[in-house]
């Protein structure tokens, strides 16, 4: 609690010190922009708490992709790159703790789904009739592929006799 106290007043500390160097008068729209922007950059990572929580605590991963969070992680990183380049602390501070939310949800949705119960029969049963039918379908290739190249070898078969025969 105490070094909380103690970040949150230097985290202050820090924050007036930036708003100086951009030279924002004390009582402009632009101070206040910039102070509700550092706010949201720390309270809108916090929105995804219930989330994780129901992540965690219920160990519910339906309706959940981890693909999704895979795609937040690496637009972050778009976002982070471009922060860092152009030194915006608030997509900085922002960015680092939604690469933490996405890194916890990322983590909890693999550890989770693999430690769920065995696939019920009809999730089997789907799984082993798409095998079938990609296996169906590698069977009509292969076989108009052969059928191709059979009739393809007939005809020219045929040229080169019909070549010779002159």
């Amino acid at each position: 609690m105490v070094f909380s106290l103690f970040f949150l007043h230097n985290g202050y500390d820090k924050l007036k010190l930036y708003m100086a160097k951009l030279k924002i008068n004390k009582f402009s729209n632009k101070r206040l922009v910039s102070y509700a922007m550092f706010a949201v950059a720390i309270i809108a990572p916090l929105a995804n708490s219930p989330q994780i929580y129901k992540l965690f605590s219920l160990k519910v991963t339906e309706g959940l992709s981890v693909e999704t969070w895979i795609m937040y992680i690496m637009f972050g990183v778009i976002q982070f790159v471009y922060a860092i380049t152009n030194k915006i602390k608030p997509l900085i501070v922002s960015n680092i703790l939604w690469f933490a939310v996405d890194f916890i949800m990322v983590y909890g949705i693999i550890s989770l789904s693999i430690a769920k119960t065995p696939p019920e029969y009809s999730n089997l049963l789907m799984i082993n009739n798409i095998g079938k039918a990609i296996m169906g379908l590698g069977l009509i290739c292969l076989s108009s592929a052969a059928a191709i190249f059979s009739w393809d070898l007939y005809n020219n078969e045929k040229i080169t006799l019909r070549n010779s025969a002159r």
